[in-house]
């Protein structure tokens, strides 16, 4: 299933079934309208029927009614809440990256530890986002109270998406 953004309001399900035949046989595609107007929402879903087809149709750009169009992959709503990142707050300036990213190693493989700097002085910012191998570890790390690193408390939050 994929998630098709950008749409021109002129768009209707007709013309994007007919856009993204050409990648395969559509299974099911609508493009969603507001219940009160029946006006166009400007997005959509499409769902071809051989799920190989979705890799080819993510790595190229496509226009469609005149406007760039942003087909994704759908993320099923129970994979939505499960995130591989974390947000830590309150880290001591003495801590440097390698410190950072060996504390979490506790709670999970660690396969990004990025401590955010001032972009002018360089000097920490006093946070950080660390990315574990699966959700396992983010569940594990937000089960422990009061965590600290050097003795200061840190706060760890599910990271959300931009």
């Amino acid at each position: 299933k994929m998630f098709i953004g950008g749409l021109n309001w002129e768009t209707t399900d007709e013309s994007l079934q007919q856009y993204f035949a050409q990648f395969g046989e559509v299974a099911d595609c609508v493009v969603m309208r507001d219940p009160a107007t029946n006006r166009s929402r400007g997005f959509g879903f499409l769902t071809m029927a051989d799920s190989n087809t979705l890799d080819a149709i993510v790595n190229q750009d496509h226009y469609l009614d005149g406007k760039r169009i942003d087909p994704k992959r759908a993320i099923p709503r129970e994979e939505q809440d499960k995130t591989e990142k974390i947000f830590v707050g309150g880290i001591s300036a003495e801590v440097d990256e390698e410190e950072f990213q060996n504390f979490f190693t506790q709670f999970g493989t660690v396969i990004d530890a990025t401590l955010m700097t001032d972009r002018d002085t360089g000097r920490p910012r006093g946070f950080g986002f660390i990315t574990f191998e699966n959700s396992n570890g983010v569940d594990e790390a937000l089960r422990q109270p009061d965590l600290a690193i050097k003795g200061k408390p840190i706060e760890v939050k599910k990271a959300m998406p931009k």
